[in-house]
């Protein structure tokens, strides 16, 4: 109890709420009084707008935007980082109130006079990055400041104010705080820092992105040396401890920021990343913050996809004339646990998986053929793989070989264009509903010959949902990845609605499509893709091999692979969709499979 009968946290409360009061014109609302005392909610108030993306096992995958690491205990921070801190920023830190008089009177002089010099104490630097951003610097210096960190330091002991200070402060790259700074910078925890590392990462304090250690590891290196010696100077570390850390091999971490975006594990993860963000922005208005993003991303599966479509384009992409490619995998409900949009996040955002409109050439038969069985036909019916022409336009089939009457099986099983586009004629309406039914969103006004040989345009994801129909008992599937969204203070802002299971495939003609499909995997087109366990699929190449596909499921998993080139006009030398295409899918597949 204090001599004025007064609680000691009521009376720093009070004195805090006066000391706001006095400046209230000036400081903006959110600095509350009640605020003040709890380092646990300085270190989250007034984040800057940013996103953490979680994979389904719990594992952190991106951030996009501002990037936010849990926040460090103060326990557990180096005590060599500290020292660092302290001698480099605010050498008096531990002696003084929270506003060092001289270095108070130089920063103000140099505002009046249009010059930019420090003089701000970690105590005031760390008001400012909490509440302070975007106040006027003279009123902030002249005003602010001086009344608000005293009374900071009346709150908060000198732990707690590192503490926040250490876990808010930007250090350039988008990393805010020195848990995101450690990872960024030397792919390691901060705790696990060491004396050059921490110095390097408090020498960026002043000017982070200029000293970024990913831009110039030598002057990054430079500067923590001089932090190195500073310590030393002022007694803070032992002299042969400073020449040791001197000497030490500084190994920065190879990047792992693109286009906004910071991936632990490689940026080829980026492209499911833009798409979760987008995904959380459309069920929310909420932005400010660290919001966290709960996804279906299987890390295990989303590096395989990866690593099978980047080794196929590093080996054949040269040869074949193939520049880009793309792979989705999803559960039979939609959950895309894997998404690869192109052959570099880095030098290209464009998503090929989700952006790209393609023609889906053969992949589009599966319409044609469910039309074909709801209305009566049978997979041993019969129909014509002769000769045929339209409109005065020969149609031809892959190969140039034509058998006759075929069985239905038999001619999806070889892909057969004269046989599909006869199915088509006549039934055009059937086929377009059938595809619309399946969440096709294309222009699907053309001809028999267009839907059967499917010369219109859509993307891989929507073909492989339309697929994923077969998995899942015939039920329409809307592809997803966000399970669920999550404040700035952890509190749930959107659960993702359980979707409406309909029904769009009839059970007679959903069990004879999934056979006629298990055939083209077994000794059809798709034998590549074969992964030596119950598998269905389709191939598909479009005109002068300017897109190759294939799609396919097994019971657990629904898969789409495409391979082509950035302009639409330019052709593959040769690569078909049971080719490559259906080699990457067998490959991705067995490694989903086996876990």
């Amino acid at each position: 109890m204090a001599a004025d009968g007064m609680p000691p946290l009521e009376r720093r409360r009070l004195l805090a709420f006066a000391g706001l009061s006095a400046v209230a014109a000036s400081v903006p609302a959110p600095a509350v009084a009640l605020e003040l005392a709890d380092p646990q909610k300085l270190v989250i108030d007034n984040r800057e707008p940013g996103v953490r993306i979680i994979g389904s096992r719990g594992e952190f995958v991106a951030a996009r935007g501002a990037y936010y690491a849990p926040p460090v205990p103060f326990q557990q921070l180096p005590p060599h980082l500290i020292n660092a801190l302290v001698a480099s920023e605010d050498r008096r830190f531990r002696e003084h109130f929270g506003i060092d008089p001289q270095a108070l009177a130089r920063a103000l002089l140099s505002t009046l006079t249009g010059r930019t010099q420090g003089g701000s104490t970690l105590t005031q630097q760390t008001l400012k990055e909490v509440y302070l951003k975007h106040t006027n610097v003279l009123v902030r210096k002249a005003l602010a400041e001086p009344v608000l960190a005293p009374l900071l330091e009346l709150n908060l002991g000198k732990e707690d104010i590192l503490f926040v200070y250490l876990n808010r402060v930007y250090f350039g790259g988008g990393a805010y705080g020195i848990e995101a700074a450690a990872r960024v910078y030397f792919g390691k925890a901060a705790r696990d820092l060491s004396v050059l590392e921490a110095a390097v990462l408090v020498s960026l304090l002043p000017a982070p992105n200029r000293f970024n250690p990913h831009r110039n590891p030598d002057l990054a290196r430079d500067r923590g040396v001089r932090v190195v010696e500073q310590m030393a100077e002022q007694g803070l570390l032992a002299r042969t401890e400073a020449d040791a850390a001197k000497g030490y091999r500084l190994i920065v971490a190879p990047s792992r920021s693109a286009w906004g975006g910071f991936h632990p594990g490689g940026t080829q993860v980026g492209w499911f990343a833009r798409w979760a963000e987008a995904e959380a922005d459309a069920v929310s208005g909420e932005r400010s913050g660290t919001r966290t993003i709960l996804t279906t991303l299987d890390y295990r599966i989303q590096k395989a996809a990866e690593r099978h479509l980047g080794a196929a384009l590093d080996r054949y992409g040269q040869q074949r004339k193939v520049e880009e490619g793309a792979v989705v995998v999803m559960r039979p409900d939609g959950a895309v646990v894997a998404m690869v949009g192109g052959r570099d996040y880095r030098a290209k955002e464009w998503n090929h998986a989700m952006q790209a409109r393609r023609q889906p050439g053969s992949v589009a038969k599966l319409f044609v053929y469910l039309a074909a069985l709801e209305r009566g036909l049978t997979p041993r019916q019969r129909v014509s793989d002769d000769r045929l022409s339209v409109g005065g336009r020969p149609v031809r089939n892959f190969d140039d070989r034509y058998f006759g009457e075929v069985a239905l099986d038999a001619a999806l099983a070889r892909s057969s264009n004269t046989a599909a586009v006869r199915l088509a004629s006549g039934h055009l309406g059937e086929v377009r509903d059938i595809a619309r039914r399946l969440g096709i969103r294309a222009d699907l006004s053309g001809e028999a010959g267009d839907l059967a040989l499917g010369t219109y345009e859509t993307t891989l994801l929507d073909l492989t949902a339309a697929y994923a129909a077969l998995a899942n008992r015939g039920m329409r599937v809307t592809p997803y990845c966000v399970r669920e969204l999550r404040g700035n203070e952890g509190q749930r802002v959107e659960v993702r609605a359980e979707q409406p299971r309909e029904p769009v495939i009839r059970p007679q003609q959903l069990q004879q499509m999934r056979r006629m499909l298990v055939g083209v995997v077994q000794g059809g087109t798709g034998r590549a893709a074969n992964p030596g366990v119950w598998a269905a699929g389709k191939t598909g190449t479009t005109s002068e091999h300017r897109d190759a596909w294939f799609i396919g499921f097994t019971e657990r998993y629904v898969a789409g692979v495409w391979l082509g080139n950035t302009s639409a006009a330019t052709p593959m030398d040769g690569v078909t969709g049971g080719g490559l295409p259906a080699q990457i899918w067998r490959a991705v597949i067995m490694e989903a499979i086996r876990g």
